[in-house]
């Protein structure tokens, strides 16, 4: 019986152990989890991930396609050629149809850890926030995978210590080591017209030096001093498909009921109406 007994009271210690044990691994790893959270919002004020998600929500569902399936995406996607310049007049959709690769990148490649998807949403409404080092460290960010590199510890340490912010140059050396520990990088760039000029040409000098294992796609307008910067890159027009307007036509025709009867009544009135679009779109 006192046998008994002890062999129970060595299981339950046993188990007390573990109990302990797990509960401290379970506090271990919430730890790591907020203090990676901590080091990621402190690295970066601008929050892109949001960005991406609002401009994606204003698309037509089954427009851009067109963009993915042309050939010179599909050159860049898989080519040698690592650069893409897609340029476009106001209201082209150029943001939308960014939105639509940093979506497709990013399902194509969501159980790829070793792959990353990084968007920068340039707007001329928020220069005074979206400085290069910010910029950068919000593309930064978005790349980083599970483990946190050493580099971008110690920075924080020692940044937060001094109540300091990352040089550009530190922040390129951020950049470079969270990408090495990549396979691939994708970077895209929407509206780098809408930058200052100081700011341009101080990311136009950044993106000829980008590690070999990333690709970027830049959109804007055509701008001449941007465009010699892309002088070697591949190329793409941003412009209205009639299939995309159709489709946003339709669309908003259906959420219209007055506007929706007028074209049952009248056939060629959604023609109309989508040459008009186009038209507008056109400039």
């Amino acid at each position: 019986m006192n046998a008994d007994l002890a062999v129970i009271a060595g299981i339950d210690n046993r188990v007390s152990v573990l109990t302990s044990d797990i509960g401290k691994l379970r506090t271990d790893g919430e730890w790591l989890v907020q203090r990676r959270e901590n080091i990621l919002d402190w690295l970066s004020p601008l929050n892109f991930f949001q960005t991406q998600q609002d401009t994606f929500a204003r698309r037509e569902d089954g427009t851009g396609q067109w963009f993915i399936e042309s050939g010179v995406f599909q050159d860049w996607l898989f080519g040698t050629n690592r650069t893409l310049c897609c340029t476009g007049i106001p209201g082209a959709g150029k943001s939308i149809l960014a939105s639509v690769v940093v979506d497709f990148l990013r399902a194509r490649y969501t159980e790829q850890k070793s792959m990353g998807v990084a968007a920068i949403y340039c707007n001329f409404k928020e220069r005074e926030s979206q400085t290069p080092e910010n910029l950068l460290a919000g593309c930064s960010a978005q790349l980083v995978q599970h483990t946190l590199p050493d580099l971008l510890v110690e920075s924080h340490r020692m940044h937060s210590a001094r109540k300091t912010r990352p040089t550009w140059k530190e922040m390129i050396q951020i950049f470079e080591d969270i990408v090495t520990e990549l396979d691939i990088a994708y970077l895209i760039v929407d509206a780098l017209d809408e930058c200052s000029e100081d700011v341009r040409d101080l990311l136009l000098t950044f993106f000829e030096t980008l590690p070999s294992n990333t690709r970027l796609m830049v959109t804007t307008r055509y701008i001449d001093e941007i465009m010699y910067g892309f002088r070697t890159s591949l190329k793409l027009e941003i412009r209205a498909s009639v299939g995309d307007l159709e489709k946003y036509v339709a669309s908003r025709i259906r959420s219209n009921r007055r506007l929706s009867g007028y074209v049952r009544s009248n056939g060629p009135l959604k023609q109309d109406i989508c040459e008009r679009v186009a038209s507008k779109a056109e400039g």
